[in-house]
């Protein structure tokens, strides 16, 4: 077994004792800006263990490449765990603030409505109607008689044609525009079950307590892969 000082000792100029480039956001955003600091940090806090190299390599250079290999499992089967820890890494103090625990907003922005038409055009043939001939005759009844009989004249009314001429009718392209009001509601402070003093005391605790982030991912990888010898 090799000790993790000694296998920090061995590493050339641009060599790293940790995996990179693992395709985790969780470990490439971390330990990928700043390897050779974390990288000297790691060997710092564990300098008096060995790594437990299951395949027995023999040489220091075979045992990084075990060690690297070995922690990217870990990484690997703890993903889930380890980007939900990072997401709260990611968190800005407007996400977190100590000072309040109670932040609603509620905004109704100018709303801008369009409904655009395209232009269309429909064109129409020429017509022709002609009406035909006609003649209207009049029978009256003379007074003194119920039998009726042809009067004196008879109207008629010649054959016309009407034409209407090929049109079309063209609608030009619109927009119609339709905008509403606006207005913002803001909500923040306290719910009342804390005072401004419990929320600063729990925020402290837990990030000086209980969050952890590279501290447990190393804490994991001292457990399962290294060992203090006798």
């Amino acid at each position: 077994m090799y000790k993790i000082i000694d296998l920090y000792k061995s590493l050339t100029a641009g060599a790293h004792l940790l995996p990179t480039s693992t395709s985790f956001t969780f470990w490439d955003a971390t330990y990928g800006t700043a390897p050779a600091v974390i990288d000297r940090e790691f060997a710092r806090r564990f300098a008096g263990f060995s790594y437990y190299d299951f395949m027995n390599a023999d040489t220091e250079v075979e045992a990084i490449t075990n060690l690297k290999a070995d922690v990217l499992s870990i990484l690997t089967f703890n993903q889930k765990r380890y980007t939900e820890m990072y997401r709260i890494f990611l968190a800005t103090d407007a996400q977190m603030p100590f000072d309040y625990n109670y932040d609603m907003t509620e905004t109704t922005g100018k709303q801008h409505t369009e409904t655009q038409y395209g232009a269309t055009s429909a064109t129409k043939g020429a017509q022709e109607n002609t009406e035909g001939a006609v003649t209207e005759t009049h029978s009256v009844a003379p007074f003194n008689t119920a039998t009726a009989s042809v009067a004196d004249s008879a109207d008629a009314k010649t054959a016309q044609t009407y034409n209407e001429g090929a049109r079309t009718d063209t609608t030009l392209a619109h927009t119609d525009e339709y905008d509403s009001d606006e207005w913002t509601l803001t909500r923040k402070g306290n719910i009342g079950v804390q005072t401004a003093g419990d929320i600063a005391r729990i925020f402290t605790q837990y990030w000086t307590e209980y969050y952890k982030f590279m501290q447990l991912i190393f804490d994991d990888i001292c457990k399962q892969l290294l060992v203090i010898e006798d």
